[in-house]
């Protein structure tokens, strides 16, 4: 039975599959601890239009055994690509002896087994896991149900400007309990990258300057905003990036905030989220942690543009209207002016809605509707959704009258199609002023307002803005 298995896991290890968590039981974890066999499971890669019932009716199974086995929050919620773990029903779900544990940035498997005093080769074969680097912020994984045996501590990762003694002053520590805690037979010998364990402190998992990284939320949809939420032991200057693009930082409150947004087209999957620290001293800090990106839902749509406005399809004209927006969407400004939520930006009904694939004239899928539209007549006032600055008011080509306003954070909003501009580049706005009427104008087929947000340059659900979207850091919705 051993020979099988271990045959089964390299064939998918060769295959480049990675193990999702599996609901554990005790009798697994006893296993798992004394390296005999564990009950075989088969992985399903989810494929695209698959869905929870069918899958479990696939393999003879109820919704709620492959859910429970998973631990699915909502069953509606998988995505093409996403690796499910199918039960062979011999599993005990009692969580007598461990417990579901929810995997944070910067987390490793070898970090986790040392909280709870075990080896992170228990906790792969727990979880059914074929690497430990195969865990990503916001996985859940299976962990002893006590936390912290003997042999706890902070983790302090050796920089290349540490001595035993510095780090032991830093820590209130004798150098001596230090070198003897982490059997360094010669304390001159540490090394940058060297893990040492500060007897007597709280459990720490990051590296110094970091004291935590919270990524929300985790997976992320695609066309939706993240929140990375950095502390820190001391000030730095901390850079980050995700999807090949960079992240810029803003401090309030001793917590250094990032926004990104998810692009429609990003692939479901998961990628790496880099961030680095540079503290007073001119010394830098890197850490890496996994972001999942799971598919969003969104309509098609099919647009016939007759006449003259069928001209503005050109691609050049396309061309020239991004050139000009790429001027002001990827805008960044320290300071926040905006607070959540934001507001509805005109009265009227949503005629369409953000991230719809289109095809315009019978031709491919190969855009989408990168805002929200509200329908109403002519005339009807639009209002800022939020303070800010007003970046750009001018005609265009695509979005015939357009305004956009820049909120800080690399926040902003752009509003198209007006028949009346009422603001001005460099005019500072509150949220509820007139900025606008609504309108007929560029590529349009009927009065309505095209409404955008852009976070780091990138378009996302404003929807998403018009309510505290959750989890949201409570702060966040107050000053500005």
């Amino acid at each position: 039975m051993r020979q099988k298995i271990v045959i089964a896991l390299a064939v998918l290890l060769l295959a480049g599959t990675l193990a999702t968590p599996v609901q554990a039981c005790p009798e697994r974890y006893r296993r798992a601890q004394s390296g005999g066999p564990l009950p075989e499971t088969t992985m399903h890669i989810v494929q695209r239009g698959e869905t929870l019932f069918s899958i479990a009716q696939r393999y003879g199974l109820t919704v709620d055994a492959v859910t429970h086995a998973n631990a699915i929050p909502d069953p509606r919620q998988i995505y093409a690509g996403q690796r499910l773990v199918i039960p062979d029903g011999r599993i005990d779900t009692s969580m007598e002896e461990i417990a579901p544990y929810l995997v944070q940035a910067g987390e490793t498997l070898a970090s986790i087994a040392r909280r709870y005093n075990t080896t992170w080769q228990t906790l792969a074969r727990v979880n059914g896991l074929l690497s430990p680097n195969a865990i990503h912020a916001g996985q859940v994984v299976q962990v002893p149900a006590s936390p912290m045996g003997v042999g706890g501590g902070a983790i302090h990762i050796v920089r290349s400007d540490d001595t035993l003694l510095r780090i032991a002053l830093r820590y209130d520590v004798s150098p001596w309990m230090l070198a003897a805690n982490d059997h360094v037979a010669n304390p001159a010998l540490i090394y940058p990258g060297q893990e040492l364990v500060v007897p007597g402190q709280r459990p720490g998992l990051l590296p110094m300057p970091f004291a935590s990284v919270e990524v929300q939320p985790l997976p992320a949809a695609q066309g939706t905003t993240i929140i990375i939420a950095v502390r820190t032991t001391e000030p730095v200057t901390l850079d980050g990036r995700l999807f090949e693009q960079k992240i810029h930082f803003a401090e309030e409150g001793g917590v250094y905030y990032g926004l990104v947004g998810v692009h429609v087209f990003t692939e479901p999957g998961l990628y790496e989220l880099e961030l680095a620290a540079v503290d007073g001293a001119g010394q830098q800090t890197m850490i890496t942690t996994g972001v999942v990106v799971k598919a969003g839902r969104f309509y098609y749509e099919r647009i016939n543009v007759s006449g003259s406005r069928a001209d503005l399809l050109d691609p050049a004209t396309i061309a020239r209207d991004r050139e000009r927006f790429d001027v002001v969407r990827h805008t960044f400004t320290p300071e926040r002016l905006w607070t959540m939520p934001f507001q509805r930006p005109c009265a009227g009904s949503i005629s369409a809605y953000f991230g719809s694939h289109r095809s315009y004239n019978g031709g491919p899928y190969t855009s989408y509707h990168s805002g929200v539209d509200f329908r109403a007549p002519r005339g009807t006032p639009v209002y800022a959704s939020a303070a800010g600055t007003v970046v750009l008011a001018e005609p265009m080509a695509l979005w015939g009258n357009a305004v956009a306003i820049d909120h800080g954070w690399g926040v902003l909003t752009g509003y198209g199609h007006l028949s009346a501009i009422e603001v001005q580049v460099g005019q500072q706005v509150a949220a509820g002023d007139l900025i606008g009427k609504v309108g007929n104008t560029g590529l349009s087929t009927g009065a309505h307002l095209h409404w955008e947000t852009w976070v780091g340059g990138n378009s996302v659900n404003g929807l998403q803005w018009l309510e505290k979207f959750s989890p949201w850091p409570e702060q966040l919705a107050i000053g500005g």
